[in-house]
């Protein structure tokens, strides 16, 4: 027997001991350890001072008459009355139902599930977007996936020929097709990286939920929910992610134990690949090869892990075609080669690779050969890439926001060292950069600084910026430059650098640092507009106070209560009365004329979706208007399957619906119609504050 089995045996014993021994202590089976301590009195001659106590039947517990009026769904055979003992079976429990939240600590219900068939979730949950930028949605996300929750049953078989859309109305368009889901489940096989073909039809519904939180880089999740999966329940799929997890986070040497214990354990390629990338690493290239010939006769035709286990040895392969995603291994290999990622990846953005490449020293290859001047450009490219990674796996949660702003203060960017973002800045910028770069040097004086002409459309021009902010004790000073670092975000939306909310991330450590006050009102709109989209919703609070406390004394802050009205309506559950059209006026005054068709569209739209009263006469401006905008509309099954699914209360549904609804465009781009009918049905399943939070983020995004 191997130690693993051993081990499994002996954990098995002890929960068999600690199941089984109160049982039989409840029927008198077993000597308790006072009794077998303590002499027999009776064979001594020493009578018993009290009668014994006899055993009865368990007393009824069903009440008589009477509403229980329990909204908790206690049934009544599991109360128990004082002095008694009420014994029932226990329910079967599922590692499926695994979760890290619950409904009173920020999840969903624990029936959120009820009503859903497990084949609508297998379809859906591969369907979910990985790349999320929007804080609203992920935490939206973490809610259905870290949930505590009764697994979803599969669906009643009635006959051969069952219609799947009678019995369940929001199936329609997602009828059960094996090809289909075969397909679905090899793309999140793909793109998770570890799970191998073998092993997708035995995919429950935990491990779908940790493959979707890996594909969005969301690892440290990861770990908190396989770590709660006891070692017997530990699937092949767990195990291989939890080998992924530890070489995201640069374990090897974990990685490499845990691939020698698999491998005379399980027959999966996943283990002969970690086992010949742990040869590598030691040097032993002969015996990864070796090992890599097995894998190609045993058939894997993996020619991405081929190219990257030639890439280890040394060698110069070409990148192979059609090359869309690296898994954790790979991405591994690569890292400990030290040579750059492929830039048609590092595009397209996979938030897994964009943490590898923003945590791993500067990847670029110098040749001994190569010339002083190559190699500091080289190195110039990999530092402004993986600066770069670092804002976009911030801007997706990947990566903590203090990893960047550590990036951003190294002395790596200093003057003498980095004078401009060389690469792809034109010669104009970066003799703009290397001037301002000196100016920092030896001057943080914002007073000497024409923060307008202020770049931030580069990536070195941003850490500027932040080392600009944190360098300011005085809080109108710092409040200069972080408003600079919002306006441009507001106005750029993301085209040409991190949008509110990924601003908002970065220098929300510097706005938690400054108490509103008098002299801020003015920043007071720019401050709750970056901590809201961050979703630092009690830090904003108090800035959306401010310009309310200042709006009748202070003109500035009365303009920017003016603007700020539309996000702070949205965001406060407690407006319940109409509100007037004066408001709505005063709003769209402070609006640039060009933007108040958009703008006045998206407001009423969430507005109306979140309750409120929303008439014709607030829509006659824009009745005669001809919209020029094309609006993407999620598929009729999707539509319709959101409608059904809030409308009958099946909670789980609706958000996994909703969430495929949203997409991975993120809100700087959503249709008014789409975030209105996503708002509706979450609210109708009593996710208010969860819509309220997506109006606020997406009017924000969106530049108001």
């Amino acid at each position: 027997m191997t130690g693993f089995a051993k081990l499994a045996s002996r954990m098995l014993a002890r929960r068999f001991f600690w199941i089984v021994t109160p049982l039989l202590l409840s029927a008198g089976l077993v000597v308790s350890a006072d009794a077998q301590e303590k002499p027999n009195q009776t064979a001594l001659g020493v009578a018993p001072s009290t009668p014994a106590t006899l055993l009865t039947p368990p007393v009824p517990l069903v009440p008589q008459s009477g509403d229980l009026n329990n909204p908790r769904g206690v049934r009544s055979s599991d109360i128990v009355p004082e002095g008694s003992i009420a014994v029932r079976e226990l329910d079967e429990v599922s590692s499926d139902s695994l979760g890290l939240t619950d409904a009173l600590t920020g999840g969903l219900s624990v029936d959120m599930w009820s009503g859903t068939p497990k084949e609508l979730v297998d379809v859906l949950l591969p369907k979910l977007p990985a790349r999320v930028s929007s804080e609203a949605s992920r935490s939206l996300m973490r809610q259905l996936l870290l949930s505590v929750a009764r697994p979803p049953e599969p669906a009643r078989v009635e006959d051969v020929f069952v219609d799947m859309s009678a019995l369940v109305p929001s199936s329609t368009g997602f009828i059960h097709n094996a090809d289909a889901d075969a397909d679905a489940d090899a793309g999140l096989v793909e793109n998770m990286g570890a799970i191998d073909l073998e092993t997708i039809a035995d995919l429950g519904i935990l491990e779908r939920r940790v493959a979707q939180l890996a594909l969005m880089g969301d690892w440290r999740n990861v770990r908190a929910l396989i770590e709660l999966v006891p070692a017997p329940a530990a699937t092949e799929s767990i195990l291989q992610v939890r080998t992924d997890l530890a070489l995201v986070e640069g374990g090897v040497d974990v990685a490499c134990a845990e691939a020698g214990e698999r491998l005379s354990l399980s027959n999966a390629p996943y283990w002969q690949k970690v086992f010949a990338f742990c040869q590598l690493s030691d040097g032993n290239v002969s015996g990864a090869f070796l090992t890599i010939d097995l894998l190609r006769e045993l058939g894997t035709d993996d020619q991405a892990f081929f190219w990257a286990a030639e890439i280890m040895s040394g060698n110069r392969p070409i990148t192979p075609n059609g090359l869309r995603r690296l898994s954790p291994l790979q991405l591994a290999m690569l890292r400990g080669a030290g040579r750059p990622l492929p830039s048609q990846l590092v595009s397209d953005g996979d938030p897994t690779l964009l943490r590898v490449l923003a945590e791993a020293e500067p990847l670029f290859i110098a040749g001994d050969d190569d010339d002083e001047v190559i190699v500091e450009e080289r190195l110039r490219r990999a530092l402004e890439d993986r600066l770069r990674a670092a804002e976009r796996a911030v801007s997706l949660g990947a990566l903590d926001p203090e990893v960047l702003r550590n990036l951003y203060r190294a002395e790596m960017f200093a003057e003498d060292i980095v004078a401009g973002d060389s690469v792809t800045e034109s010669l104009a910028q970066r003799q703009n950069d290397q001037a301002l770069g000196k100016t920092l040097a030896t001057n943080t004086a914002v007073d000497d600084l024409d923060l307008n002409d202020f770049p931030v459309d580069t990536v070195l021009a941003r850490a500027r910026l932040f080392k600009l902010a944190e360098a300011q004790s005085i809080p109108t000073a710092r409040a200069e430059v972080i408003s600079r670092a919002i306006d441009f975000a507001r106005a750029d939306r993301g085209r040409r650098g991190p949008d509110v909310a990924t601003m908002g991330r970065i220098f929300s450590s510097l706005l938690k640092e400054m108490a509103p006050a008098g002299d801020l009102d003015w920043f007071a709109g720019n401050a709750a507009r970056a901590l809201l989209a961050a979703g630092e919703l009690e830090a904003s609070r108090d800035w959306l106070a401010l310009t309310q406390l200042y709006a009748r004394t202070s003109i500035e802050a009365a303009d920017v209560a003016a603007a700020m009205w539309p996000i702070e309506r949205q965001f406060q559950p407690t407006f319940r009365n109409r509100f007037t059209p004066l408001r709505l006026k005063r709003w769209e005054e402070s609006r640039p004329s060009g933007r108040i068709s958009g703008d006045k569209t998206l407001v009423l739209s969430t507005l109306g979706s979140l309750g409120e009263a929303v008439t014709n006469d607030d829509w006659f401006d824009l009745m005669g208007n001809q919209s020029r905008r094309s609006t993407e509309i999620p598929s009729p099954q999707i539509w319709n399957g959101l409608i059904d699914a809030s409308h009958n209360g099946r909670l789980g549904e609706t958000v996994l619906i909703a969430l495929v609804a949203l997409g991975e465009d993120g809100l700087s781009s959503i249709s008014p119609i789409v975030l209105s009918h996503v708002i509706s049905a979450l609210v109708q399943v009593g996710l208010e504050n969860e819509a309220r939070r997506l109006a606020v983020e997406a009017a924000i995004i969106q530049g108001l």
